[in-house]
C-alpha cells in the first residue's frame, strides 16, 4: 500500500468512527485496497492463523518432505497473492499467512532450546510486521529481544533503552501512520515488558530506571502535548510507585491515599503547564481542534461545485439591459 493510500485509509477509519463518512466523502477518500476494520482484522488475523496451523499439520500427517518449508512457501505465496492481484491490505488474513508461513519455514531449522532461538523468533516477526506494516508484530519482535537480553539480566535496561528510543521517535511527523503506531506500541508494551523481566534484586534500580523513563515521559509530552507520552508516563510512574511498596510497610489505605495525593499532584502540573496553550492538548475550547480540522476536511471534501449558469433572474424584472445608464436607469428601451 503506498503512503497516500495508507494516510486515505486512516482519515476514512476516523470519520467513519465518527459518523461523517459521506458518500462524496468516501468516493474523495478511496483505497483501491482492500480492507478491515481493527477488530474486524483481529477475527481474520485469528482464523487466518487457524487455517495456516491446520495445512502445517495436513503436511506433517500426509508425510510431505519438508512439510514446513512446503506449507510456508505456500503461505506466503497466498498472502503475496492477495496482496498483489486482490489488493488486500490491513484484512489480518495477509499479516497471519506471512507470519505463519516464515514460523513454519524456520520450523525445519535445527533447533536445541538455546536463547538465542528468540532472536530467530523476532525476526521473523520483524520481518512480517515490516512487509504488512503491523505494528504490533514490530513490537512484538522487540519484546522477544528484551526476553533475549533476560539471560543477562538486562531485560529491563534494554526495554527501556528501547522505549526511550520509541519516545524519541514520536518527537517527529511519520509520512506512514503504522510508522507511528509501530513506535508508540514499543513506548507502551517495552516498559510492561520490562517490568516483567526485573529481578527483584536490582529493585532499586528498577524504580529509578521507571522513575527516569516516567519523568522523560511526562516531560515530553508537556513539551509536544502527544497522548502517547502522557500514558507511557503512567505507566514508567506506576511501576515505580509499585515496586516501591516492598521498602516501605504501610496499610493499603495509606497507599491508596499517597497515590490519589499524588495524581492531583500531577493533574495540578498538568493543568500548569498547559494553561494558556490553544495548540494541540489544551485546557479550554479553542476554535481548531482536531476533531475540527477532520470536520473541516470532510465539509470542504464533501462539497460539490454548483452549476456555472448564471442565477434565474428575479420575478418583475426581465433579463438583459442597456447599453448605458447606472442607478438602474438605461439608456436603451
Amino acid at each position: 500500500m503506498k503512503v497516500q493510500e495508507e494516510r486515505n485509509y486512516v482519515l476514512r477509519e476516523r470519520l467513519r468512527g465518527r459518523k461523517l463518512l459521506t458518500p462524496p466523502v468516501a468516493a474523495q477518500l478511496d483505497v483501491p485496497s482492500r480492507t478491515n476494520g481493527v477488530l474486524v482484522q483481529c477475527v481474520f488475523f485469528l482464523l487466518a492463523a487457524l487455517a495456516a496451523g491446520a495445512f502445517f499439520g495436513l503436511c506433517h500427517a500426509l508425510g510431505v518432505p519438508l512439510p514446513g518449508v512446503i506449507a510456508g512457501a505456500v503461505c506466503i505465496a497466498v498472502a503475496e497473492y492477495l496482496i498483489g492481484v486482490k489488493r488486500w491490505f490491513f484484512t489480518g488474513v495477509e499479516a497471519a499467512l506471512w507470519l505463519g508461513g516464515l514460523l513454519a519455514i524456520i520450523s525445519e531449522l535445527p533447533h536445541s532450546g538455546r536463547p538465542e532461538s528468540l532472536l530467530v523468533v523476532g525476526t521473523v516477526f520483524a520481518l512480517a510486521g515490516a512487509r504488512v506494516r503491523n505494528p504490533l508484530l514490530g513490537a512484538a519482535a522487540a519484546v522477544l529481544v528484551v526476553a533475549y537480553a533476560e539471560r543477562f539480566d538486562r531485560g529491563a535496561v534494554i526495554a527501556l533503552l528501547l522505549g526511550v528510543a520509541a519516545l524519541l521517535a514520536l518527537l517527529r511527523t511519520w509520512r506512514r501512520p503504522s510508522t507511528e503506531w509501530l513506535f508508540a506500541a514499543c513506548a507502551l508494551i517495552l516498559p510492561v515488558a520490562g517490568w516483567i523481566c526485573a529481578d527483584a534484586r536490582w529493585r532499586t534500580l528498577t524504580i529509578l530506571l521507571f522513575l527516569a523513563y516516567g519523568a522523560l515521559a511526562l516531560v515530553l509530552g508537556l513539551r509536544k502535548r502527544h497522548h502517547i507520552f502522557f500514558l507511557a508516563a503512567l505507566i514508567g510512574l506506576t511501576v515505580a510507585v509499585t515496586e516501591s511498596r516492598n521498602y516501605i510497610h504501610i496499610p493499603a489505605e495509606a497507599w491508596l491515599a499517597i497515590a490519589g495525593a499524588l495524581l492531583l499532584l500531577i493533574a495540578y502540573a498538568v493543568t500548569r503547564a498547559l494553561r494558556g496553550h490553544e495548540r494541540g492538548l489544551v485546557l479550554t475550547p479553542e476554535d481548531l481542534t482536531g476533531i475540527d480540522e477532520t470536520l473541516q476536511i470532510a465539509a470542504t471534501l464533501a462539497l460539490k461545485p454548483e452549476s456555472s449558469a448564471p442565477p434565474p433572474p428575479e420575478p418583475g424584472f426581465e433579463a438583459g439591459g442597456g447599453t448605458f445608464g447606472g442607478a438602474g436607469a438605461s439608456g436603451d428601451f
